[in-house]
This record gives structure tokens, C-alpha cells and sequence, in this order.
């Protein structure tokens, strides 16, 4: 049974030089998984827009939906959909809306938190959750209406890998019971058991996608080579340290207790845990940006973390880019701090070119795509050339060409010594790296990198 039709769709940022789609034509049927990759910025989310109805005119095409068709969405920044304060408010809000009977909320709720495996409190305030927790929160929110068709973007980036696995068989689930699914995604072969179509979105039109062992850049092999590590032992001083410690929210549970740290000036750790396990927390508690947590003895830069205390020598950048981003063209963002501590004004524009951003110059960083905003605040951090950078997910939204362009500045910057924490849920390969940081049951355990890439470390950590 076909649900919805896009036919010889057409459409134009008025600021871009390209069309975005140009007769791009696609159909979904009942029952289907359709996977949609891209490179960052080729209109991925926007098609998912255009899919779910909320795209407005002008573009040209037709778009058909079968009678009383229902989709739900799960956008790749789920606090932009967040309305309530709660877990179960936020399940139950579609369904106060449809006028469902209390008594049969509660059952309702519970079920689609439990299919996304969500075992925690209806109480629970959402302020708490992690990025991960909340991207599931908001597949239950879209469940609890059992939609004809359900619109995710960029699932695994968000989710740890066990969450990956559960979501992974409640897909299969529901395209048994007929839900068609659509997925934009740069992970080719996340979900690869549940999807019946796979696209390219390029040049505006989606091409049948056929995957490539050897479709990673030859550039990617060589990120590793070549790195000039400083000698730790010569530096004076370690940037970051602190002696073993706990991390908690006053009247909550631990979170998690750590080890003694240290960290030195060019040295690069990976910081990796499920979602939920506090690693957001304890960036932002170096940031001295975190409230709530008390005085947890660490040192940083030799002060205790506090906002506002390090000026240009610290910079953090959010899960949430967009949370980092203001002015109205990207050279002006990427010149707003270099003005504020008086740097050169000429590395923004440097540093747009080195990441090939430079069409983007003129462009509102509002209007840009969640991988696009990424490497925009990335690259206004770089440009102050900090002594040490915080970085939440950095990779998230972004295709392999980027990855490398991202992952060679992090090297340069690191070889400058420049000391950089880099949060993952996952082990990142082809990244070279001194120490892991790594939370999971309520403890945090210090092992050293040795600059091995993540994955080589992290099997250190089992």
C-alpha cells in the first residue's frame, strides 16, 4: 500500500548556488525501511521535512499522502521538540491533545517508554536526561500515536551502541506491523538488517545507493601518520588536575566517582560512556559552566573551574550547536569571540578555508544543517587557539570527508599543545589518543592511549 508519493520536486535556498533537489522524485510503501545518506548539507533533513508536510512553499512538485496518514518525527536535535517538563508529560502530551481518557495514559506511556528502552521514573525531569536519553525520549512521544510513517535523522549518532541494538529491533517490529520508516543517516551500516531501500542524496536527486568497502577517502587512512606527540614529562604542570573525586546533583544519586586525573598540554583523551553515564556533566563541570554539583577539588588551568574565569584559554563545544551560535552570517560568528579578546580577525576566514566551509561565509548559521552547525562552532573555538578544548560529540552530523578535515585539525591543535577531552559514546578509530576516560557503572577509570586510535584503547577497557 502506498502512503506517500514526492513527485519531480524542486526547491531553492534563496542564499545557495545550487538547488537543493532538482526533480528529485521518491515513494514510500507500508511496511518499508528506507535509508537516505548524503554528504553533510545536501538537504537530508530538509527532505525529511518536505516528507513530513512542514516545508513551506516556494518549490515546485507534488507531494501525495494516503487518507488520514499519520507521521511522527524524531529530528537530530530532539530539544527543539521537548514541551514538558517531565518523562511521562512529555509521552502523554499527543495523547491529552487527542482527548484519551487519564486512565488509559499511564499504560499507553509506560509501553512506548519500555519499547525504547526507557525503564526509569514517568517523574523523571527531563533536564537530566542525556542527549541520547532524550533522542529516545522523543521516539516514544512519536510511538504512543502509532504513526503510519516514522521519520528519524540521525539515529545512531545520538544513541550508544546498546541503544542502537534496541532500536534496531523494535524498527523490525514495527515494519511487521506495517509502519514505514525513513532514515537519513551518514552510518552506512547502522539499521542495515531492517532496510528495504537505500538512497544517495546528491545533486539534488536520490540515486540507488550501492555500498562501497573502499568508499572511505584514501586521507582517512592517513590521519594517524605522522602526529609529533609533546613530551608530557617536560611540561611543568598538568592543565587539568584532581585527585579521586565524586560527581552528583544535589538530593540525586551519584552519577559517578573518578579516579585521580591528569592531563597534560597536547595530549588528546577520549572520554567515552552510554548515554546517561555523566560525561556531558563532566565537561561542563570543567568548564566550570555546571550548577548544582558542588566543589569537586579539580583543578583546572591551575583555578577552580568557573564561568568566566578563563577567557579565550578554554572552550567548550555543546552537544547542541545551535545553543552556540547567534549572529546572523558565519563570518560574523566566527569573528564575534576573536573581537572579544582581540585575536586576529583573519583566522576566521583562514580557518573556513582550511575546513572547506568558505561558501558558508555569508549564510545564517540558523539556516544551516546540524552537521553544518557543528563544524561552524567547532571552528569558531579553533580560531582562538585555546589551551584546552572541551568537545561533546564533535563528529556527530558529519560524513567522512568532514570526519578527516575535523580530525586533522584536532591533530594540529593538539601538536600545538593544545590539550583536548573529546566525548564519545563510542570508540572513534583512526583518531590517535593518549588517555581514555571511561564511565560505566557509576565509576569513571583512567587507562592510558599510548596513541592508539579509540578502538584499540578502548578494547583495553573491555
Amino acid at each position: 500500500m502506498q502512503l506517500l508519493q514526492l513527485r519531480q520536486i524542486s526547491f531553492h535556498y534563496q542564499t545557495a548556488a545550487k538547488p537543493l533537489f532538482d526533480d528529485l522524485d521518491f515513494t514510500l510503501n507500508a511496511g518499508d525501511c528506507q535509508m537516505i545518506h548524503g554528504h553533510t548539507g545536501s538537504g537530508k533533513s530538509t527532505l525529511l521535512k518536505l516528507i513530513l508536510g512542514v516545508m513551506e512553499r516556494p518549490f515546485a512538485g507534488e507531494r501525495h499522502c494516503a487518507p488520514q496518514l499519520c507521521l511522527g518525527v524524531v529530528m537530530q536535535d530532539p530539544n527543539v521538540q521537548l514541551l514538558r517538563q517531565t518523562l511521562g508529560a512529555e509521552v502523554a502530551f499527543a495523547l491529552e491533545n487527542l482527548g484519551v481518557a487519564a486512565t488509559n495514559m499511564h499504560a499507553q506511556v509506560s509501553q512506548a517508554l519500555r519499547k525504547v528502552g526507557l525503564f526509569i521514573s514517568l517523574e523523571t525531569p527531563i533536564e537530566t536526561l542525556s542527549l541520547g536519553q532524550r533522542y529516545r525520549l522523543m521516539i516514544a512521544a512519536q510511538l504512543v500515536l502509532q504513526p503510519d510513517i516514522l521519520l528519524l535523522d540521525e539515529p545512531w549518532a545520538q544513541l550508544d551502541n546498546q541503544g542502537v541494538q534496541e532500536l534496531t529491533v523494535l524498527l523490525a517490529q514495527l515494519q511487521q506491523s506495517g509502519m514505514a520508516i525513513v532514515i537519513v543517516e551518514h552510518h552506512k551500516r547502522a539499521f542495515s538488517s531492517c532496510v528495504t531501500h537505500r538512497w544517495l542524496l546528491d545533486a539534488g536527486q536520490l540515486h540507488p545507493y550501492q555500498e562501497n568497502d573502499a568508499e572511505l577517502e584514501p586521507a582517512l587512512l592517513g590521519i594517524t601518520g605522522g602526529r609529533t606527540k609533546l613530551n608530557a614529562s617536560a611540561m611543568q604542570a598538568p592543565v587539568i588536575h584532581a585527585e579521586p573525586f565524586k560527581v552528583g546533583f544535589s538530593g540525586q544519586p551519584l552519577l559517578f566517582q573518578s579516579a585521580a586525573l591528569r592531563l597534560y598540554p597536547g595530549e588528546i583523551v577520549a572520554l567515552t560512556g552510554d548515554n546517561g553515564t555523566g560525561k556531558s556533566t563532566l565537561l561542563k563541570c570543567l568548564a566550570g559552566i555546571q550548577a548544582d554539583v558542588g566543589n569537586l577539588g579539580i583543578s583546572v588551568l591551575n583555578q577552580r573551574p568557573k564561568l568566566g574565569v578563563y577567557g579565550h584559554q578554554l572552550a567548550l563545544l555543546h552537544q547542541r550547536p545551535s545553543r552556540q551560535l547567534f549572529e546572523s552570517s558565519v563570518i560574523e560568528e566566527m569573528q564575534f569571540s576573536l573581537k572579544r579578546y582581540g585575536l586576529p580577525l583573519e583566522r576566521a576566514p583562514q580557518m573556513l578555508a582550511r575546513l572547506g566551509l568558505s561558501a558558508l561565509a555569508s549564510q545564517s548559521p540558523h539556516q544551516l544543517s546540524y552537521g553544518q552547525q557543528h563544524l561552524v562552532a567547532l571552528a569558531s573555538l579553533a580560531c582562538l587557539q585555546p589551551q584546552i578544548l572541551l568537545l561533546d560529540d564533535p563528529f556527530a552530523g558529519l560524513d567522512s570527508g568532514f570526519f578527516c578535515q575535523v580530525a586533522k585539525l584536532i591533530l594540529t591543535l593538539s601538536e600545538q599543545g593544545c590539550a583536548i577531552v573529546l566525548a564519545s559514546h563510542r570508540p572513534l578509530d583512526l583518531l590517535p589518543i593518549d588517555q581514555v576516560w571511561h564511565i560505566s557503572d557509576k565509576r569513571m577509570q583512567c587507562f592510558a592511549g599510548d596513541g592508539l586510535t579509540q578502538n584499540e584503547a578502548y578494547s583495553r577497557v573491555g
